[in-house]
């Protein structure tokens, strides 16, 4: 479920200096000089405190979240790190990775991190460049590669899950918009996905879910969907996620300089090229049924507009496979 409300998703607990008091006395990391709470992202309570000893990003986990839930991203993470996948290090206590917290009769679980000096991809408010579009394929590339081992996820906006999210909420999102995901739902019955490559997925490769940092180095964050899926899925949504712009021809540039750059590390075979249009228009569609049903049935708010706008923006795209140009090299 989505919360509206940052602090409903921790137990409504709002003495946010408090917690971050308590996370420099546990993980001695100095006096805290002050926090900063993150207003981006569908689950957790993420900030960035700033102490005597430096600056650390903190994730309050979604009160949603069970303890296996807790463990597999942690598990995920460290996972990814031993990987080489640019991912910011864990912080732990005595060997424990989250920090249980009580207060005001409530239990907050917490993981610490390096925090990564430089911003947000999604508010940099510019469409990126063909090195940062290269650094990002390679990251998903290492991703790919790496054998995670962890239980699969049922994720609301995994187009594996399209047909069962249609179903559930086609009827209650905008007319236009149900215009618009219902055509693009018909075109996934000529898709065979068990033809598909697997692989472990980040499954969530979009702006808001990358960090540039001050050297010009790009960093992922976010592995809370990391899913046993076909690996086209990442590829397209990366496509959505990252290389979408106000034009059409340098979206498609993007996208091809995304798909070349990969297909550098991790070789696409012709089933995945082929059916990569479809899936693209079938993620964007996602995004339009998800963000739309949540602006029809709760609070709307800036980033849930932001992804129902870039979810009309791809299927109206109309990406075809004479749009995709694989280099021979």
């Amino acid at each position: 479920m989505e919360y509206v409300n940052f602090y409903e998703r921790i137990h409504n607990v709002k003495n946010i200096k408090m917690v971050a008091e308590k996370v420099c006395q546990h993980y001695s990391l100095g006096e805290l000089i002050n926090q900063k709470h993150i207003e981006i992202g569908y689950e957790d309570f993420n900030m960035i405190i700033s102490t005597s000893t430096g600056e650390y990003f903190i994730k309050i986990l979604n009160k949603s979240r069970p303890k296996s839930e807790q463990m597999r991203l942690v598990n995920i993470l460290e996972k990814a790190i031993k990987g080489e996948v640019q991912v910011p290090k864990i912080h732990q206590v005595n060997g424990e990775s989250i920090f249980e917290l009580e207060i005001d009769n409530k239990t907050l679980n917490i993981i610490v991190m390096d925090y990564i000096k430089g911003t947000n991809v999604l508010l940099l408010n510019r469409d990126l460049n063909y090195n940062e579009i290269c650094s990002i394929a390679k990251e998903m590339a290492k991703i790919n590669k790496i054998d995670f081992q962890v239980e699969s996820y049922y994720d609301e906006w995994t187009i594996t899950n399209f047909e069962s999210e249609y179903k559930k909420k086609i009827e209650k999102i905008d007319a236009k918009d149900k215009l618009l995901v219902s055509k693009v739902y018909e075109q996934m019955s000529k898709v065979d996905f068990s033809k598909f490559k697997m692989s472990y997925t980040h499954a969530d490769i979009i702006k808001s879910n990358l960090i540039l940092d001050d050297e010009g180095k790009i960093w992922v964050i976010d592995f809370s969907v990391l899913n046993y899926l076909p690996r086209v899925i990442e590829l397209a949504v990366a496509m959505f996620g990252v290389c979408l712009t106000n034009d059409r021809e340098v979206s498609i540039n993007n996208m091809n300089i995304l798909i070349n750059e990969y297909n550098k590390y991790n070789k696409l075979d012709s089933y995945e090229i082929n059916n990569l249009p479809i899936i693209f228009n079938c993620i964007s569609a996602m995004n339009i049924l998800q963000t739309s049903y949540i602006k029809a049935t709760d609070e709307t708010f800036e980033e849930n507009e932001h992804w129902l706008s870039e979810g009309r923006k791809g299927v109206e795209l109309n990406l075809s496979i004479e749009d995709i140009k694989l280099s021979n090299d």
